[in-house]
């Protein structure tokens, strides 16, 4: 087990921007937690990572930039736009972490099945500076891409400690992260994260 540790001055400070590329959503500010049916989109799915950080999602990866934090950013339709955004991100020093915004089986299978689409999956994958998995098929495909991309990239078993409780912890071979930040809001995701 590799336990990291924040400290509590940027624990406190962490927030987190969610970029879905081209999506609909609005662009929608967690300065703090929303009561239930309050404000925009309720803080759940992918707007809960944004939440459970009193970070940010956005559709536009400029906006993103502007918040001048980490980017979790959501591979989604052909990923063309996903992937322009990922360079304009790297471009600008931030890290960068990914997921498929539809992770059914079913659903990766679909949009995997061009060749095209995987080729620039893989691409991104490979480069982003960590994967969060929300289905065990996604991460096992992370998990699978990252390995044949970059050998020594491995899956570490990570428990982040800081003052607002722990956020990640060993999942079978994975990691679940629960938070007691936002009020219980965020609860699972499996995360891979670079050696």
């Amino acid at each position: 087990m590799t336990e990291l540790s924040i400290p509590a001055k940027t624990a406190e400070n962490f927030r987190l921007t969610v970029l879905n590329p081209g999506g609909r959503d609005p662009q929608q500010q967690f300065h703090r937690v929303p009561a239930p049916g309050e404000g925009g989109h309720a803080p759940t799915n992918f707007h809960a990572f944004a939440a459970c950080t009193l970070g940010a999602f956005h559709c536009n990866a400029r906006s993103a930039i502007a918040e001048d934090t980490p980017v979790f950013l959501l591979l989604r339709s052909d990923f063309r736009a996903s992937e322009r955004a990922f360079a304009d991100l790297k471009k600008q020093g931030r890290a960068v972490t990914v997921s498929l915004k539809e992770t059914g089986s079913h659903q990766i299978a679909q949009q995997l099945r061009d060749p095209r689409k995987l080729a620039r999956f893989m691409k991104i994958v490979s480069e982003a500076d960590g994967c969060i998995a929300t289905s065990p098929e996604a991460a096992e495909i992370y998990q699978r891409v990252r390995t044949t991309r970059n050998p020594s990239t491995s899956q570490l078993p990570i428990r982040l400690r800081t003052n607002a409780g722990t956020f990640l912890c060993p999942y079978r071979n994975n990691l679940e992260f629960s938070s007691e930040h936002a009020n219980g809001t965020c609860r699972r995701g499996i995360i891979w994260q670079r050696s």
